[in-house]
């Protein structure tokens, strides 16, 4: 047994407790403001990494407008040498230069030689046409070339060019195809080699080309569009190409920039090993590729083209990583100064709050105890008995049974002033309250000596040592002996009355529908054969037994007519038909049951598949009405209507298994209950099958009136 603590031992072990407690919140917010300070150092530390990750991930946001431009510029300088090398002229003077021996290609290429008149005539027009194209499309350098080599028109006359159209003359005859060649810059102006292969005239693509159109293009517009940052750039101040070619003397690195509006500005440099950059990494580049105007860029490479080798970089200066770098640190300067300030804001009052609980608890405890004594004071009018663990009574108040009026210490055993049945129960309930240490009850007939029957209470306290007692006596309990007769009359009586209204509703909603006759008893009759079944709690019990009597109240606002009605209901008419259950639920609701009675009429049109008309399925629904729901359907189906006959049992039940909307948990149960079990309980509640013809009398009745009201008030009348 614990041993009992006097008042002011009590109190300080609490205001001992609420000292510890903000200790403890103390360190709590030390420990919190360490860790603040660490977070915060651990970001500073990591500010530029962090900022250069998330520059790189919002320079990934601009891949795909980059590629756009990158693609269009692509597409239109292979168009535009495509179309060139595909035309019948071109294609017609490098056939028949092709067709041509050594001794006819020289006299070809011999001003004012005898012979292949028509052939020199044809070159020499071709020739001028592609000087006037070259010149109109500001084409450097162009060559006609066979597939031999020999060149048919045009010449090279810068040493990048003339380096670099053999080695795409071979690739455009092995590829036959489009190909890109290298970037490089004459006279101030940066141009870029294309070679696309010539087939011959009639043979068209599917033989093998005879020769290649090779020309220097220049850059033009959409190429500074291309190299043009976007307008949300968001840091990105240049863009460049970068293109490694291959030399004898190593790989050149080639890069280009837009140089003001109109111009270009190419760099090179070649070495003996040099790597491609990573793609997608912002850097900062340490052979100072981009460093201009004393100003330092950070790079991030993003893929271009494959066949050409370029890769499309973009440019951060690093000052505006700089900035962005110290911008975080400040940021994490105040938000770790904000933290600092709530950790001491917490302190503050949790150190108002400690003074306040220190002051308000010697109020509390006072208040405790003299609930206490309150406590003590009303339940005096009780029969009150200490026992000792063995069931021996030490002490009785007056008002006991056997006290005769006086209260006294005896040492009489439990079993000597009750039945032994009663006494039983109470020392079996005092034992589990021993081992639990906490209070029970029970309730228990008492007969008084004029012969009348009393309904008690009782209330088992564990008892605690005292000084008080002899050291020989063990204090087990203290049990009280409250008489409840009348109280306990009194709730039955408003169950009772309770009953007869949801009985009056009953009869009211049955009224309303001729079709309803006797429905509520055999909803009540299955529900009480389901119980054992399914296992009802108290709660649920009592919810369907009332829910049954009046799950069609809300038909009560519903013309009657539109209830008795045999044809198919008009929208108007089904609208108004479909407010009984939310009426249903407003009334029920305002009666106030103390248990779900409204929500389960309300849930009952939900379906298990969610085809309900709230859209709710499975658990989502209340069991009881899931219940109810299920035996509804089942009763509406065994009892006719004016629109059909009355389903056999079995026909139900198969109809229920099939519906995936009724829980199939309930509808196994109504399959488990006996078929004769059904049939008794709808001849009791229909009259023995007559309900039908019952049901037609009244509309049949309702008809004749309706339709001789008509001809009274008729004009012709």
């Amino acid at each position: 047994m614990q041993k009992y603590l006097p008042f002011t031992d009590d109190l300080q072990i609490a205001l001992q407790r609420c000292q510890s407690r903000f200790r403890a919140a103390v360190l709590i917010c030390l420990f919190l403001a360490l860790c603040a300070l660490g977070t915060a150092g651990w970001h500073i530390f990591k500010a530029r990494d962090s900022v250069l990750a998330e520059s790189a991930a919002e320079l990934q946001l601009k891949e795909a407008g980059i590629q756009k431009h990158l693609s269009a510029w692509s597409s239109s300088v292979e168009t535009f040498a495509t179309d060139l090398a595909r035309q019948s002229l071109v294609q017609l003077a490098v056939s028949s230069y092709a067709a041509m021996d050594n001794a006819g290609r020289e006299a070809v290429n011999t001003p004012g030689g005898t012979g292949y008149d028509e052939d020199r005539a044809l070159f020499a027009y071709l020739k001028d046409m592609f000087a006037t194209f070259a010149s109109s499309h500001a084409i450097e350098e162009g060559l006609l070339v066979m597939a031999d080599g020999d060149v048919l028109l045009g010449e090279a006359r810068t040493a990048a060019f003339s380096r670099a159209w053999k080695g795409l003359l071979a690739k455009v005859i092995a590829g036959k195809s489009f190909v890109w060649g290298a970037f490089h810059s004459e006279h101030g102006r940066v141009f870029v080699n294309v070679a696309v292969p010539i087939f011959p005239a009639v043979e068209g693509e599917h033989a093998g080309p005879i020769g290649a159109l090779i020309m220097a293009l220049p850059l033009g517009r959409q190429f500074r569009e291309l190299l043009t940052p976007p307008p949300d750039h968001r840091g990105i101040r240049k863009l460049a190409l970068m293109q490694l070619d291959a030399r004898e003397n190593g790989t050149a690195r080639i890069t280009v920039q837009k140089q003001g509006e109109t111009a270009f500005h190419l760099r090179e440099s070649v070495q003996a090993e040099v790597r491609a950059p990573a793609v997608r990494v912002l850097q900062e580049d340490t052979e100072r590729l981009w460093s201009e105007d004393h100003q330092n860029y950070y790079t991030m490479y993003f893929p271009g083209l494959e066949e050409a080798d370029i890769s499309l970089c973009a440019m951060v200066p690093q000052g505006v990583i700089d900035q962005n770098i110290q911008s975080r640190r400040y940021v994490t300067v105040v938000w770790l100064c904000v933290a600092v300030a709530f950790l001491a804001m917490v302190l503050v009052v949790a150190s108002l709050l400690r003074d306040r609980y220190v002051r308000t608890l010697v109020n509390r405890r006072i208040a405790e105890q003299k609930a206490i004594l309150d406590s003590i004071n009303a339940s005096i009018q009780d029969g009150m008995v200490l026992l000792d663990k063995n069931g021996h009574i030490i002490y009785m108040n007056e008002h006991f049974f056997t006290a005769a009026g006086h209260a006294r210490w005896v040492n009489l055993h439990l079993a000597e002033t009750l039945e032994r049945h009663q006494a039983d129960q109470i020392l079996a309930c005092m034992q589990e309250v021993l081992v639990k240490g906490q209070e029970a009850s029970l309730e228990m007939d008492y007969v008084t000596e004029e012969g009348a029957t009393r309904l008690y209470r009782v209330t088992i306290y564990p008892g605690q040592e005292s000084e008080g007692l002899s050291s020989r006596v063990s204090l087990g309990c203290v049990v009280f002996f409250r008489d409840i007769t009348e109280f306990r009359k009194k709730a039955k009586e408003s169950q009772q009355r309770v009953q007869k209204i949801l009985e009056v509703f009953s009869i009211i909603v049955e009224s309303v529908d001729a079709g309803l006759r006797g429905h509520t008893e055999k909803i009540m009759a299955i529900i009480e054969m389901l119980a054992p079944l399914l296992h009802f709690s108290r709660e649920e019990h009592e919810t369907l037994r009332i829910a049954a009597r009046l799950f069609q109240v809300g038909k009560l606002f519903v013309p009657r007519h539109l209830l008795n009605k045999r044809g198919r209901l008009t929208p108007e008419e089904y609208a108004q038909v479909s407010r009984a259950p939310g009426a249903a639920y407003e009334l029920l609701y305002s009666l106030n049951f103390g248990l779900p009675v409204a929500e389960t009429v309300y849930e009952m049109g939900e379906r298990m598949d969610g085809r309900g008309p709230r859209g709710m399925r499975g658990e989502e629904i209340l069991f009881t009405a899931r219940v109810l729901a299920a035996v509804n359907a089942f009763c509406s189906m065994v009892s006719p209507r004016s629109y059909r006959t009355a389903l056999t049992v079995e026909e139900a039940l198969q109809q229920l298994r099939a519906d995936a909307g009724f829980d199939a948990e309930v509808v196994e149960a109504l399959c488990a209950i006996p078929v004769k079990d059904f049939q008794t309980i709808l001849c009791r509640c229909t009259g023995k099958g007559d309900c039908y013809q019952n049901a037609m009398a009244l509309w049949e009745q309702k008809e004749h009136t309706e339709h001789t009201e008509e001809a009274d008030t008729s004009p012709e009348k």
